[in-house]
């Protein structure tokens, strides 16, 4: 077995679930990091309105959304450990763009691949929004894999084909 982990961009949709599944069918029973990024409260300043005021305690913010970061990470760990994979939780503070923070995780750790789920998002929601996984994809040197929005869980791919 590789020491080298696979990372599981988690974010708790629909899609990042059946990533992990597809990533536990395919690497087998190897390391895995699910790794759940997110962004600074500070950052969320640059979508602001000159004049906008802020009453809420941005470290607070950031306090909460790091508590909410590590409960999701370990959720996504345990769906992993179900699936056959050695799975353990990290988060990660991004203190850029998101696909970024992914990035600088698959080299730190060295990771093996790197496995994420397609949100789906097309036209203006895409251009507004942009494509994490997209920007992974077009700015990594490491294997990676994106499990396409709508694609069919392993049970039923079985069953289909029954």
């Amino acid at each position: 077995m590789s020491a080298s982990p696979v990372i599981l961009s988690y974010d708790g949709s629909e899609d990042a679930v059946v990533a992990i599944q597809r990533a536990a069918a395919l690497f087998g029973p190897r390391p895995a990091l699910v790794l759940v990024v997110w962004p600074r409260a500070h950052a969320q300043l640059a979508y602001g309105w000159p004049g906008m005021a802020y009453a809420q305690d941005l470290d607070a913010i950031d306090k909460a959304a790091a508590e909410g970061a590590a409960e999701l990470a370990e959720k996504g760990a345990a769906l992993a450990r179900e699936a056959g994979l050695d799975a353990e939780p990290l988060t990660m503070r991004a203190s850029g763009p998101i696909w970024q923070a992914i990035l600088d995780v698959a080299e730190d750790r060295d990771a093996a691949a790197i496995v994420l789920g397609s949100r789906g998002l097309s036209g203006i929601k895409s251009l507004v929004l942009g494509s994490v996984s997209g920007a992974v994809v077009h700015h990594t040197t490491r294997p990676t894999l994106v499990v396409r929005h709508g694609c069919p869980a392993e049970d039923e791919d079985v069953a289909r084909a029954a």
